[in-house]
């Protein structure tokens, strides 16, 4: 059901009603003050007829010129002797109104006239039609009803009229809900109309642009996100191939290699290269660490690898196996462990000598990152190294994994751990 038919039928009713309840009042009021009116009318006509009338030698032409004055019907004298009344009145009597031999509705008033004596010698009588009495009161009855009817008409209009004024902001702000939940957002909602509507429409449009932003927030987020993922599996797809891959590729019997990897949100690249020397008895290593994060910075890495191997930002080791020496040459020296001595190695001047089953370590900035300082990096290669180095380089790096593995464990990463392991085989 329309708001609108539910004002009309729950006001309707209750105006309608109290319309008809104020009508009925008047109507009787108003019978009552015509009935009155008359009755005042026809006791004047008697009083003022008597008071002219000499009681002693009433005169009836004079009551007969006084009749039309006086708005009655019949004035007529009422001797004593002849009175119908039973108890003669000596006041002013009137009757109620009575049909007459004729079949007409009168009412009749009587004034007794005292002689000197104060005996009452006649009665003054006059007749009042008292259809007038109905007349006058259908008339005003009339009047009623048609007021009555006019204001349940203004009334009746008056309501349509509101009802609309009402209904049709809520109908259209119910058509822009439903637009809003066919994914229409966005659209601002105008209507005019009482106040309450007019703050709901505001909060209609407040909640179209807030869920038209949080939509385009989540799909800019979807897309940011798959672009990420996207970024990251590219990114760790091409860390392979700069890292892992070039390591499994090497065939070379002068060192043997092992990588510890850790990858944090934010990858950045390193790159890990066998170059092929110029002279036979060399192996040569390159490593690079991107500038950037994420793979655009592996992308540059890459590429600029590519133009100029050369770089001195790059780590650059030369193995000389007839001299089994190791030069190098760049940023981020390796660590050395002699495993006869069971501890580290300083270099001289880039050049350090190294025996069989030595073991050398390349890392990248982030491991320096994540222990802060590099006397930290070295104090953990040594407690394994000194325990498990005579194993060989698989079950050493098999251990610093786990000890690794446990320190990534209690701190999160920012960026990439890669923990290069090489071992001297000749």
């Amino acid at each position: 059901m329309k708001i609108r038919t539910r004002l009309l039928l729950f006001l309707l009713p209750t105006l309608i009603g109290s319309i008809a309840l104020i009508s009925t009042l008047l109507a009787y009021n108003w019978y009552r003050e015509i009935a009155e009116g008359f009755q005042t009318r026809l006791r004047s006509a008697v009083v003022a007829t008597a008071a002219l009338i000499d009681p002693e030698k009433p005169n009836l032409s004079e009551l007969e010129s006084m009749q039309g004055e006086l708005s009655i019907s019949h004035l007529y004298l009422i001797p004593i002797r002849s009175s119908p009344l039973t108890t003669i009145p000596t006041h002013v009597y009137l009757t109620a109104p009575y049909k007459t031999a004729d079949g007409k509705k009168v009412m009749t008033g009587y004034a007794p006239l005292f002689n000197d004596q104060g005996h009452v010698t006649a009665l003054v009588a006059a007749d009042v039609n008292a259809e007038l009495i109905d007349e006058k009161f259908l008339e005003s009855l009339l009047l009623i009803l048609l007021s009555a009817g006019f204001t349940i008409s203004i009334v009746v209009a008056t309501l349509y009229l509101i009802a609309n004024k009402i209904s049709r902001p809520v109908q259209k702000l119910n058509n822009s809900a439903l637009a809003i939940a066919a994914g229409q957002y966005g659209e601002s909602i105008e209507v005019s109309g009482p106040r309450e509507i007019v703050e709901l429409a505001n909060t209609l449009n407040t909640m179209s642009e807030c869920l038209h932003e949080n939509i385009n927030r989540l799909k800019e987020n979807s897309l940011l996100r798959e672009r990420m993922y996207g970024e990251y599996e590219c990114a760790t797809l091409l860390q392979h191939l700069m890292l892992q891959k070039n390591i499994d590729d090497c065939r070379s019997d002068a060192v043997a290699v092992k990588s510890i990897t850790f990858f944090s949100e934010s990858p950045r690249g390193l790159l890990l290269d066998f170059p092929k020397p110029d002279q036979q008895g060399h192996f040569l290593i390159h490593m690079a660490e991107a500038e950037e994060e994420g793979f655009e910075g592996m992308y540059e890495l890459l590429t600029q690898y590519k133009l100029s191997r050369d770089n001195p930002k790059h780590l650059a080791l030369l193995y000389d196996r007839s001299q089994s020496r190791l030069h190098c040459k760049g940023p981020n020296f390796p660590l050395f462990w002699s495993l006869d001595n069971k501890k580290f190695m300083e270099p001289s001047e880039g050049t350090i000598q190294l025996e069989s089953g030595d073991f050398f370590f390349l890392f990248n900035r982030g491991l320096v990152h994540f222990y802060k300082e590099p006397q930290k990096i070295a104090d953990l290669l040594a407690r394994v190294l000194k325990l498990f180095a005579s194993d060989g380089l698989e079950t050493t790096a098999a251990m610093l994994q786990k000890e690794l593995t446990f320190a990534t464990k209690r701190k999160e990463l920012s960026e990439d751990i890669h923990l290069l392991c090489f071992q001297v085989l000749h």
